[in-house]
């Protein structure tokens, strides 16, 4: 079975091909003659329409694949954009949270210099004794 494909009208090729079934049955020249002739531009009529069509086919193809590609660079473009956006913010909350926690530690350290430096003072007062009132 033959395969068909219908991207141009296939009522003209139907037509030629009974033309043609016609013709081979017919006997007399002279009317072959004008009856192929006819078939000839017939012919040439249904080339030149698929011709059309699948230039216009080709510029359709053309224009969806220049589309694709201005939508790959446009994804990318956006995919990058996000991936930026992503990784700025992040880096300054890292800064910002590393700053409140050395500012913590830092208040952590001089609070407990001070209860050392209380704590050991009060033990050396209490090993000398108490002091001798005048």
């Amino acid at each position: 079975m033959e395969d068909e494909y219908e991207l141009i009208q296939m009522s003209p090729v139907r037509k030629l091909e009974k033309r043609v079934n016609r013709l081979e049955r017919s006997t007399t020249s002279g009317e072959m003659l004008a009856e192929l002739m006819d078939i000839v531009k017939t012919n040439q009529q249904v080339v030149d329409n698929m011709s059309k069509t699948n230039s216009a086919m080709m510029e359709r193809v053309h224009d969806l694949t220049n589309s694709v590609n201005k939508l790959m660079n446009r994804m990318d473009d956006f995919i990058n954009r996000i991936e930026t956006a992503e990784s700025a913010p992040v880096e300054e909350k890292e800064n910002e949270n590393e700053k409140l926690l050395n500012e913590r530690i830092a208040k952590l350290e001089k609070r407990l210099n001070s209860i050392l430096l209380t704590t050991v003072a009060k033990q050396r007062a209490n090993q000398r004794g108490p002091m001798p009132m005048l």
